[in-house]
């Protein structure tokens, strides 16, 4: 059986309908990258230098105290790699000493010579222009100077300037540091300008003597480059009252 109630009537007025507000504008997603601009993928290697840079230490950005500056360079060049090579040769490295060692927040050998050779050229000295005693190029022994190709020049208190023939040899200069216990500014010269001046402060005979501490000349110059034959020149053939003649021009002249 079913039962039908009565059907209400429906109200016919027209309610009014809620106003709706314009929809924002959709965000880009911060990951999501332009359409026209393919995303960079990350390589191994870069997730390694995060990580690196990550566990580096911070160092501080303001201004170094003096001492401390003057301490490290007193202590000379020690980089990060050189800390861990050591303590790797030594077989220390777990020790108080050497996990201390470990933690110091030391520069790379890369962030120390960018720092060192930002705009720096070796300088190039004009021998002819330099009186160089004898005492101050005998500093170092015979063998040092013919092996590295250097010379001490002069010395200003405890820096000892040293020249070198081409390009300074990083062991050479420490080796006259050692020798010397003196700071080391090198410097270069052309490689036959070397030659001139070794021969000068250490001659190959044992009793010749060193020439005195005078600039070399043009002539000494002009004759290590000409060889031999510009030697001839100068001892037989000068101007005199009988010069000399060489066999061969005199052949080519004919009977006289």
């Amino acid at each position: 059986m079913l039962l039908f109630g009565k059907r209400r009537r429906k109200d016919r007025t027209p309610r009014p309908r809620p106003t709706q507000e314009p929809a924002a504008p959709a965000r880009p997603s911060a990951e999501a990258g332009p359409a026209d601009k393919p995303r960079k993928t990350r390589t191994a290697d870069d997730v390694l230098r995060e990580l690196e840079a990550q566990d580096r230490p911070k160092r501080p950005s303001g201004p170094v105290d003096p001492t401390l500056g003057r301490c490290l360079l007193a202590e000379g060049p020690v980089t990060a790699e050189f800390l861990r090579q050591q303590l790797a040769l030594s077989g220390q490295g777990d020790t108080y000493l050497g996990r201390l060692l470990a933690s110091v927040a030391a520069p790379s050998e890369e962030e120390l010579f960018a720092v060192l050779a930002a705009g720096y050229q070796v300088p190039v000295v004009d021998l002819k222009q330099c009186r160089v005693p004898v005492h101050i190029a005998r500093s170092i022994p015979r063998e040092t100077a013919l092996k590295y190709k250097a010379v001490p020049i002069a010395r200003f208190g405890d820096l000892l300037c040293v020249v070198f023939g081409g390009q300074p040899n990083p062991k050479g200069v420490e080796a006259i540091r050692r020798l010397t216990g003196l700071r080391v500014k090198a410097l270069r010269c052309p490689p036959h300008h070397m030659a001139i001046l070794l021969r000068r402060v250490f001659p190959s005979s044992a009793t010749a003597r060193a020439l005195p501490a005078e600039p070399i000349s043009e002539r000494d110059y002009d004759l290590a480059i000409g060889g031999p034959e510009a030697r001839w020149e100068r001892i037989h053939a000068s101007p005199g009252p009988v010069p000399a003649v060489r066999l061969a021009d005199r052949r080519a002249s004919g009977p006289g």
